[in-house]
């Protein structure tokens, strides 16, 4: 089943409509669903979110079982797991629809943007990450813009870290998607693709 990266994305604005408006369907959530998926998957799209437990990728697109591929992490970060993870999505399972979701309230940005005293080692090294993409992007500590830089630096890092990727988006057949969770409407602000230049 083939649509095109353009097509895709308007599927799951429809399920993010329909959520919004109180008239989720909450397909594919049955246990029947569940078998029927034993053999395989063919997910629609792959949505790198935050592990933020507000955001619910499922549930925010109306989707259910087998529907979207979703790799989470604190502060939806492209580190090589990350990347590793879509480029199996993409070569494995031939995704051609890639969106990274940042949201606002983001506990890892804001982390990023403040000072803070206790961190492990490895939460650091998160945090600094993140810390590095808003530098890049010019974005001083005003967290509004930071949440949304942080999904378009995101989404920059995969295809910087894939040549698989990179290739992809070249031919038009991956698109990745910035967006931004607003949390607090539930909305979604799309941020726009990125490209491969």
């Amino acid at each position: 089943m083939h649509h095109d990266p353009q097509k895709l994305l308007e599927m799951l604005q429809e399920g993010h409509a329909r959520f919004m408006a109180g008239e989720s369907r909450h397909p594919h959530s049955s246990a029947y669903r569940l078998h029927q998926l034993v053999e395989g998957q063919h997910p629609l799209a792959a949505v790198v979110s935050c592990s933020d437990s507000r955001v619910p990728v499922e549930l925010l697109f109306d989707a259910g079982f087998g529907d979207l591929y979703v790799v989470r992490t604190a502060g939806n970060t492209s580190f090589t797991d990350t990347i590793g993870s879509l480029d199996y999505g993409v070569l494995g399972l031939n995704l051609q629809l890639i969106v990274v979701m940042g949201h606002e309230g983001c506990g890892a940005v804001t982390a990023a943007c403040t000072p803070q005293e206790a961190m492990t080692p490895a939460l650091q090294d998160l945090v600094l990450n993140i810390r590095s993409g808003l530098d890049e992007e010019g974005v001083g500590s005003e967290l509004d813009r930071a949440f949304r830089a942080n999904s378009r630096v995101a989404a920059r890092r995969l295809l910087q870290g894939s040549e698989l990727m990179r290739s992809r988006v070249a031919e038009g057949t991956l698109r990745i998607e910035a967006a931004c969770y607003t949390l607090e409407k539930g909305d979604i602000e799309w941020l726009g693709p990125v490209s491969a230049s």
